[in-house]
């Protein structure tokens, strides 16, 4: 996962590669001239300000971005807000300087690598997820914890326990993962770090892209231990290797 990409801003002539979902191969381009934008009504007003600068101006803005691969070339619509501020034109000078920020891609490039294997219910979820980085920071910490119940139920740990009564009692997604933890004891560490994540942000508690970003981070990782199973494959490789290299005692 390249975190650096999904911060990073627009600007007239190009975008930040993002991978394209459709072929793997390709990355998104801007499509040259494709970008228009409109100053709002409320920053035009603000112009009679005493006090005004540039700096308060802000715009509204839609863009295509299409795949680099030449036997892809999807095409993805952006749309977002966008501003005037300070850059550095060379070694001394500033000067002001327009930049637009992404808040909707559609399709959205996929912010991970999936395992092959990934079911569909948690691939569906992930990619809601990431259709809402860029706009609602809580509703996608959202869309994590339900496909962290997607993965529960894949990986088969029950929603019900029964109690020392004799009765069942529905698991809340904490307790799942906690069973989910004694099997796993790692990979389940990391998988209820999420869960706190979408805690906080399910209670209005403040997310910012760094937390979405390593939320991002651990489920690529998660997911390819669980579903890929990369460690126990890179371990039977070494074993292999072993195997077949290693000189033979005699």
């Amino acid at each position: 996962m390249d975190r650096n990409i999904w911060t990073q801003q627009i600007t007239k002539d190009e975008c930040p590669p993002w991978p394209c979902s459709f072929c793997r191969k390709g990355a998104l381009a801007i499509v040259m001239d494709s970008l228009t934008y409109h100053e709002t009504t409320d920053s035009i007003r603000a112009h009679g300000h005493d006090e005004w600068d540039p700096g308060w101006i802000s715009y509204s803005f839609t863009a295509w971005a299409q795949c680099t691969h030449p036997s892809c070339k999807q095409l993805f619509a952006i749309s977002g807000t966008g501003g005037v501020g300070m850059e550095q034109v060379d070694e001394h000078n500033w000067d002001w300087g327009d930049f637009f920020s992404p808040q909707i891609c559609t399709p959205m490039p996929d912010m991970i690598v999936f395992p092959n294997k990934l079911p569909k219910e948690i691939l569906s979820e992930l990619r809601a997820a990431f259709s809402l980085f860029w706009l609602n920071r809580e509703s996608c910490s959202g869309r994590i914890r339900v496909a962290l119940e997607c993965l529960m139920d894949h990986l088969g740990v029950p929603k019900r326990r029964k109690n020392k009564n004799g009765k069942f009692t529905e698991l809340t997604l904490h307790g799942r993962i906690e069973v989910y933890v004694t099997r796993e004891p790692l990979i389940g560490s990391q998988l209820m770090a999420l869960k706190w994540l979408g805690n906080t942000g399910s209670h209005n508690g403040s997310l910012n892209a760094a937390d979405l970003l390593d939320a991002f981070e651990i489920l690529e990782h998660a997911l390819g231990e669980i579903i890929g199973r990369r460690s126990a494959r890179v371990a039977e490789l070494a074993k292999t290797l072993t195997k077949k290299h290693a000189p033979r005692k005699p």
